[in-house]
């Protein structure tokens, strides 16, 4: 008898224990399946990615990544002025943990996936000095933690959305050198922890 109460609550750890093996294996392959996504899908001008994302080597050990304890999630993509281009994929919108993400200095172009707007514990964004275009998309409204959020120097068009002004925790808005037009909504007030806003050289009234 005593051995049986002994065995079932071994086996019960035992258990546990490769469930959450088998769920931490599933969530990396998850975030390795989007970063090869966005290497297959990106143009790599400097080879950048292509001479360091490798299978040989574990995802959170590649160039630009930086993942969180204790599950080794992707929490940050930092690809400043890496030579990259193209359009910026949809597949990033399958890192779930990202925490910020920094393409600033490339050369992506195109509008904005509203795939992104899955990414809700984004804090800081950065698409500065790149050429993308359309309107500021509006589920940027949705990432309720952000705090930084940096468009300048694109060829951003249309009206700013109200729903940016949703993020109650935004710090700094720059939108700089873009084409941006209409004028800017009364719910900025709203926005009581802003204390940057940059909306200068563009097209509003």
């Amino acid at each position: 008898m005593r051995l049986s109460i002994f065995f079932v609550p071994m086996l019960l750890l035992q258990y546990l224990t490769a469930s959450l093996a088998t769920k931490t294996l599933k969530n990396i392959t998850t975030d390795q399946s989007a970063l090869l996504a966005f290497k297959a899908h990106v143009v790599d001008y400097r080879s950048a990615l292509a001479n360091n994302w490798a299978m040989s080597s574990p995802i959170c050990n590649w160039i630009g990544i930086s993942c969180g304890l204790p599950h080794q999630r992707v929490t940050a993509l930092n690809h400043l002025d890496m030579g990259l281009g193209g359009t910026i994929p949809s597949h990033l919108g399958n890192l779930l943990f990202l925490m910020s993400l920094d393409l600033t200095l490339n050369n992506f172009h195109g509008h904005l996936a509203h795939e992104l707007g899955q990414l809700r514990r984004l804090r800081f964004i950065s698409f500065t000095f790149n050429k993308l275009s359309g309107s500021i998309p509006t589920w940027i409204g949705v990432l309720s933690k952000l705090r930084i959020l940096s468009l300048c120097n694109n060829s951003l068009t249309g009206l700013i959305p109200n729903s940016l002004f949703n993020l109650s925790k935004l710090e700094m808005l720059d939108a700089m050198f873009n084409v941006i037009d209409g004028s800017i909504p009364s719910g900025i007030r709203n926005l009581s922890n802003l204390f940057n806003l940059n909306l200068g050289y563009n097209n509003l009234q």
